[in-house]
């Protein structure tokens, strides 16, 4: 081989033991700021709910539970699931919630359950992983106090998990702001929490609402690419009254259609596994109209606007 031709090889050697260094100082990186976060304890305001246990209380702690999808993670009994099994992101196990074995009821006081919910922290201090506390966080004291009602009033289900695991990529998604890991992180604590919301077909109460649905839409309903989801998650439609790339030519009665039945205005069916609009078909029609007000009143954006 000439000589010209072994610098050369010996040169993309040296290439690629830099690359190979330089990669494995990012994991290392990433793994190191991602654990500190995860280590993290929080000391949270405590709130002194009353929570009830009669059953009018328990069924409307139902409705609360169905609405916000803690069935879709938790599964129809509350005892726990696998919800995400993809080991470069990570193996997170959602948490049993009932009393059963391996079940946080056995544990869990009402204020650990406040604590929990409202402000994304575990029992021990740390963050939980990847529960959206943060959608949950401005919900009333008379709601969460039914929806604790109704999680405690759940048969006891037997179910020892094992711990969630974050992986490489997951880790990295995470350092770079593409991954709400730790809703902890992204809570205000200290904020002031309403003690009741009056039901009524009012924008305002359509926001409170769909507090639930800016996860996946964007804090301004303009949809667009869900932080940390895979290339092959379909973006969350836009919500605003663009008529370009939102819901603008949409009727109340189209808007209700969708969340009842799944079906836009053309008939399309709406995937489920991207819109759980078999959660929002249990909205009362007063819930539905108050969305509705809400989505209209927000200002119109296109697709992914922020």
């Amino acid at each position: 081989m000439a000589g010209g031709a072994k610098r050369v090889v010996k040169w993309l050697g040296v290439g690629v033991a830099v690359v190979v260094g330089i990669t494995v100082l990012a994991a290392g990186s990433a793994y190191g700021v991602s654990e500190y976060r995860m280590r993290k304890t929080y000391t949270v305001p405590s709130a002194a709910l009353t929570i009830p246990t009669d059953s009018a209380s328990i069924a409307r702690g139902k409705h609360v539970a169905i609405t916000r999808g803690c069935a879709d993670c938790h599964g129809a009994n509350l005892g726990g699931t696998k919800f995400i099994d993809a080991p470069p992101m990570g193996v997170l196990y959602a948490a049993n919630l009932t009393g059963g074995e391996g079940g946080l009821g056995r544990t869990y006081s009402d204020a650990d359950w406040v604590r929990a919910i409202r402000h994304g922290v575990r029992k021990d201090g740390k963050s939980v992983l990847f529960m959206p506390s943060q959608e949950f966080t401005q919900m009333s004291d008379e709601d969460l106090a039914l929806l604790i009602a109704y999680i405690k009033s759940m048969p006891a289900v037997d179910n020892v998990q094992p711990a969630s695991t974050v992986g490489p990529l997951g880790r990295a998604l995470f350092v770079a702001g593409q991954l709400p890991l730790l809703p902890a992180e992204l809570i205000d604590h200290g904020a002031t929490r309403p003690a009741r919301v009056t039901p009524a077909r009012t924008a305002e109460y359509g926001g409170y609402l769909m507090n639930t649905c800016k996860g996946c839409h964007g804090e301004t309903l303009s949809g667009g690419k869900i932080p940390g989801t895979p290339p092959e998650f379909l973006p969350a439609a836009n919500l605003t009254p663009d008529r370009a790339t939102g819901i603008g030519a949409w009727t109340e009665a189209d808007f209700k259609r969708a969340l009842r039945e799944g079906r836009r205005p053309d008939g399309r069916e709406l995937n489920p596994q991207f819109m759980p609009w078999k959660n929002f078909a249990h909205f009362t029609d007063d819930e539905i109209a108050a969305m509705w007000l809400y989505v209209r009143s927000v200002p119109a954006k296109a697709h992914g606007g922020r």
